[in-house]
């Protein structure tokens, strides 16, 4: 069937009543500035690229999760209202392509674009005040310059404004929307008259002219010129259609494996797979205590994962069984992953230092198997198991054991906690071993006990927090603190400017190393702030220097013996280490 031509005003009718968007669509995402610069092509009459649309068959309705088309936008982050029935829509047709230039559309003519204002809490209602699409008819849209043509800015002066402008001699601000008002020539003449009977009397003859011109040509570009090219798929075969979709997104912002599975999801899902996936991402990436930067990819990934998949992350391991499986499983999938997550941040580890999101994996799977425990109580078992994940965890992240070969590690740390899966207790020295035997480390090693001493401010908590017995210690939040003060090591302090020029620098070189850092309770750190740290400590109980690891000896917290109180700290640090993690 070849291309069909529109207007844009009955294809703008169209939208929300005929025409829908299908789930795998993506959100809109467009700014402001590109919606004018979409209106100022028109206007131009440039071409505005094709459509793709596919008209859905009667029986075919009820498969498919249908959304309504946008009319209002947010600056942060819109998403489609599902609509409830499609059964009793004509000519039911989805939106497969040119999704992100209709919604413009159709929120410059009938919509508007809320706006956050800066500096105001989002959950207030006076946040996001409405800005809709205005042209200035007294705006000579002709390029003034040789190079204004190639310079891509807009011709036409489209503005988003949050309320009516006044009008005067030198501007008059139409809303755009109002030419949809003109269902003839006679109603475009009645709107003109009504608009020139505004003009100010000192008016120029030009901007009447102006006036003239730009109003035609809006309404030409909206009711008489077809710009809309489209073409209608009229297949049924999804396999067809999802390629189509796919190859026809290329253009745009191409979609990777995700996106595409999100699509096959969305499709074979007889819940809404979209909504549901992207519920639970948005709600461990922004809703619990600490904020986490998981994404679409590490949640298909997981799945595979726990379904006892093939964990190489291709779209052929992605059957329509697998799909099914992934959904009949998909409440005690996503009680997992939040556990995981939530365990993960209770260790102090959110997206500030979760290096790899795989390192996570495994601890899945593990709660997975034990759907019935929590890990957040009391006992000595949950205390127990909670301190073993948090230990590997740790050490996993330290020693970079998911940087490479990531798949055949979760392959083989699968195994292991398929073949321990009658022990309720972590297998912590069981993956370890695995790692050992593939030449990986889940232990403090030589090589890992080097870079933990490395470590310096400010990325340093992750470290310190493998210190800490208390496995709960990152629910209360924490903060990196200098022992001794970062002040203290300033041409200000009388004992540092009576140093050599070398012994100041082996002081600065140890100032940020993690033998000075200690992790104290937001309260803590405000009231130790520049204090010195020998005065600071004796208001300090008597478990503070042991839980912190501080040297016993009471000259080495006196600044002119900074070096010696960085090697004995260190070397506290060391033992208990070893204690901690090292191998039986």
């Amino acid at each position: 069937m070849p291309y069909q031509e529109e207007t844009i005003k009955t294809i703008v009718d169209r939208l929300n009543t005929q025409y829908f968007l299908p789930a795998i669509q993506r959100h809109y995402v467009w700014k402001p500035e590109q919606i004018v610069l979409l209106f100022d092509s028109i206007m131009r009459g440039y071409p505005i690229s094709s459509f793709l649309f596919w008209e859905l068959s009667q029986d075919n309705r009820d498969k498919w999760e249908v959304y309504k088309f946008a009319e209002v936008a947010n600056s942060e982050g819109t998403n489609h209202v599902k609509l409830p029935s499609a059964l009793g829509i004509q000519n039911l047709t989805l939106v497969l392509d040119g999704q992100q230039r209709l919604t413009s559309i159709l929120i410059g003519l009938k919509g508007d674009y809320r706006i956050r204002k800066k500096y105001q809490w989002a959950q207030t209602m006076t946040a996001y005040p409405s800005y809709q699409l205005y042209l200035d008819m007294f705006a000579d849209p002709t390029p003034r310059d040789d190079d204004h043509e190639f310079t891509g800015k807009p011709y036409y002066a489209f503005e988003f404004l949050n309320k009516e402008p006044e009008n005067s001699a030198d501007h008059h601000w139409f809303r755009v929307g109002r030419i949809l008002d003109c269902q003839d020539e006679n109603a475009f003449y009645r709107l003109k008259d009504e608009e020139e009977a505004t003009f100010p009397p000192e008016i120029s003859k030009n901007r009447e002219n102006l006036f003239e011109r730009n109003l035609q040509q809006l309404y030409y570009a909206i009711w008489r010129d077809r710009a809309i090219s489209y073409y209608v798929e009229r297949d049924q075969d999804y396999d067809r259609v999802l390629d189509i979709f796919i190859r026809a997104n290329e253009a745009g912002t191409e979609l990777n494996k995700a996106q595409i599975l999100m699509a096959m999801f969305t499709s074979k899902w007889k819940n809404n797979a979209k909504e549901r996936i992207e519920g639970l991402i948005h709600y461990l990436n922004e809703k619990l205590d600490r904020k986490n930067n998981l994404d679409l990819e590490f949640i298909m990934r997981t799945c595979l994962v726990l379904s006892d998949l093939p964990v190489r992350y291709r779209i052929n391991n992605f059957t329509n069984q697998a799909i099914a499986s992934i959904e009949n499983n998909w409440d005690a999938m996503r009680a997992s992953i939040e556990q995981a997550v939530r365990l993960a941040n209770s260790f102090g580890i959110d997206r500030a230092n979760l290096t790899s999101r795989n390192a996570l994996i495994p601890l899945i799977y593990f709660l997975y198997q034990h759907k019935d425990v929590s890990f957040f109580g009391t006992t000595p078992y949950e205390t127990r198991n909670a301190l073993s994940m948090r230990r590997w965890l740790i050490m996993a992240l330290l020693n970079n054991v998911f940087g490479r070969a990531s798949e055949q590690i979760l392959t083989n740390t699968r195994k292991v906690l398929r073949d321990h899966k009658d022990s309720s207790d972590f297998p912590f020295d069981a993956l370890n071993a695995e790692l050992m035997r593939m030449n990986f480390s889940g232990y403090l090693d030589d090589n890992s006990l080097k870079r933990f001493l490395s470590t310096t401010y400010p990325n340093a908590v992750l470290p310190l927090s493998l210190l800490y017995d208390d496995y709960l210690w990152g629910v209360l939040p924490h903060q990196q603190d200098h022992i001794f003060p970062q002040a203290m090591f300033s041409i200000e302090n009388p004992i540092f400017c009576s140093l050599t020029p070398e012994q100041q620098g082996r002081y600065l070189a140890l100032r940020d190393r993690i033998g000075n850092l200690e992790l104290l309770l937001n309260d803590e750190n405000n009231e130790k702030r520049a204090k010195p740290f020998e005065s600071w400590l004796r208001s300090r109980d008597k478990s503070f220097r042991s839980r912190h690891l501080i040297p016993a000896d009471d000259e080495l917290l006196k600044f002119e013996n900074f070096e010696a109180f960085v090697q004995a700290r260190e070397s506290l640090m060391t033992a208990r280490l070893k204690r901690m993690i090292a191998p039986e």
